[in-house]
């Protein structure tokens, strides 16, 4: 394919708004086919109308998420990464293979052709996660080696010292921080309901608007063409659209901060794009393959149990002597909710490999007796719950933000000084389908889906991860999934995410009188 042609297929289907399903949804139209898949053509009838719609769907996804790697909202150029690459190219091809080379599957043979493409993709996306993960790993090298390939040059420690020194005095922004600087601009919510800016230079003593636009002591009069600041920017606070200036920008490494702040952003948009793509195909193949639907009325205390005890056996194996006891409280065992099992199963087994790995490092003097680890389940009429709570020595408050970095790995002590390799590594794949036959085969350092992607899990269909750590105790772990049916997948558009995309260039420093750092 040309790169032109390339280019017009992506965008074409990436122009369109992709269709956000419900569990109940996934989960009726599964149960349908299931019931149908005993008749003489083995349910291929009733699945035409939902591959018909897949045949639709699926190119829309795919072309969003190319359109979103190539046009990269990141500070950092990930095209120069190996695995963004490969990823890139295995993206391209998928979507080819859908829209030029699979017809619409509306007779017999044009359906079990598309479901021999779904079998396909749903072999590929395997390596596409593995591509992605590995991608993580050699970008945060690049990063903690300062590749001047991927490293744009304003987000380089001689470039941030020398903004350190250089830059003026803090701009504080006055909505966020306890202490604003009165001689800087200001933000206040309008009541248009947008966010404008005040110019301080424009402003009288005890004058108020008589219109009542502006409720202010200290105004003089409300500027006559205010700057807008748009609240869908990247970072935590509003970003101007022209160099993305954040509270922080120009004091205390912000510049840092705020390409962090993008680039998780965006690895959190790959990540679910990538989620739901992946089950929209496997739950298909899975129900016309295997029998089952991926999406199940289950009962999560018995899935809990089951992550509890392979998480136990990857930590025995690792240090060579029996694990800490994790003690699982449910005072209601019997509670059932709809989801995905390998979704639920995954979450789980990360956070208690995570508190297994703290309790037995922060008490490495010990061979036994470690501090019990709790695994607590509660239920209501919105929620499943999940605490899981250690006694591992708990998260610094500097440290915090870190936790939910996609370029922060954890490896094994061995090695975690050396540069990983830019081969893809075939071991251990996490097929979402056979996630729970597998993971207890895994490492206790660095590999499986990482707190980030744990917590955009629990966010596709509504739910939630939440730390609380007390540095020197332990750390809590809440998980909480929504026990609705009607629990939709995220739908952030992919325009708005590269509209307040960061530029890979020096940001211009702001003056001293009239701009917001």
């Amino acid at each position: 394919m040309s790169t032109k042609a390339g280019n017009d297929l992506f965008r074409r289907f990436a122009s369109k708004e992709m269709t956000k399903l419900t569990l109940s949804q996934y989960y009726t139209a599964g149960r349908h086919l299931l019931k149908q898949r005993n008749s003489s053509d083995g349910g291929l009838s009733a699945f035409r109308l939902t591959a018909g719609f897949l045949h639709r769907e699926l190119p829309v996804r795919i072309g969003q998420t190319v359109i979103g790697l190539k046009e990269n909202p990141s500070p950092y150029d990930i095209r120069q990464v190996p695995q963004f690459k490969a990823l890139m190219d295995n993206y391209t091809d998928d979507l080819s293979l859908l829209a030029d080379r699979t017809p619409a599957p509306s007779t017999p043979a044009t359906t079990e052709q598309f479901v021999d493409t779904l079998r396909r993709l749903k072999s590929r996306s395997k390596a596409n996660m593995r591509l992605l993960a590995q991608g993580l790993r050699e970008l945060s090298w690049a990063i903690n080696s300062q590749d001047t390939r991927i490293v744009p040059s304003f987000l380089r420690p001689n470039t941030v010292r020398q903004r350190a020194q250089t830059c003026g005095g803090p701009h504080y922004y006055s909505s966020t921080l306890a202490y604003p600087d009165l001689s800087a601009p200001m933000a206040y919510l309008a009541p248009s309901g947008k966010m404008e800016m005040t110019d301080p230079a424009q402003w009288t003593q005890g004058s108020v608007q008589p219109d009542g636009e502006a409720k202010y002591q200290g105004f003089g009069a409300v500027p006559s063409v205010p700057q807008q600041w748009a609240p869908n920017k990247v970072c935590s606070e509003f970003c101007d659209e022209a160099s993305c200036r954040n509270p922080r920008l120009w004091i205390n490494d912000g510049t840092q901060q705020c390409a962090e702040n993008q680039t998780r952003r965006f690895f959190d948009w790959l990540y679910s794009m990538n989620l739901g793509t992946q089950l929209l195909i496997e739950d298909h193949v899975a129900i016309l393959d295997y029998g089952h639907n991926l999406v199940q009325i289950i009962q999560p205390l018995n899935i809990a149990t089951r992550a509890a005890h392979d998480a136990s056996q990857i930590c025995e194996r690792h240090y060579g002597f029996p694990a800490p006891v994790v003690k699982i409280i449910a005072p209601k065992s019997g509670v059932t909710t709809t989801y995905v099992p390998h979704h639920l199963y995954s979450m789980l087994f990360q956070l208690v490999k995570n508190a297994l790995r703290a309790t037995v490092e922060h008490h490495k003097n010990r061979r036994s007796a470690f501090p019990v680890i709790k695994l607590v389940m509660s239920s209501g009429d919105e929620d499943v719950s999940f605490k899981v709570s250690d006694e591992g020595g708990g998260i610094p408050l500097s440290q915090v933000d870190a936790i939910w970095s996609y370029l922060e790995t954890t490896k094994g002590p061995a090695d975690a000084s050396e540069p990983l390799p830019s081969t893809i590594e075939k071991r251990n794949a996490l097929s979402s389908i056979t996630f729970m036959q597998r993971a207890i085969d895994l490492p206790l350092f660095g590999e499986g889906d990482g707190l980030p992607m744990v917590r955009q899990i629990a966010r596709y269909f509504g739910g939630d991860l939440d730390l609380v750590s007390m540095e020197g105790v332990g750390t809590d772990a809440y998980l909480h999934l929504s026990r609705s049916r009607n629990a939709m997948e995220p739908g952030l558009n992919l325009h708005t995410l590269l509209e307040s995309s960061m530029p890979v260039s020096e940001p211009a420093r702001p003056s001293s009188a009239s701009t917001l750092a």
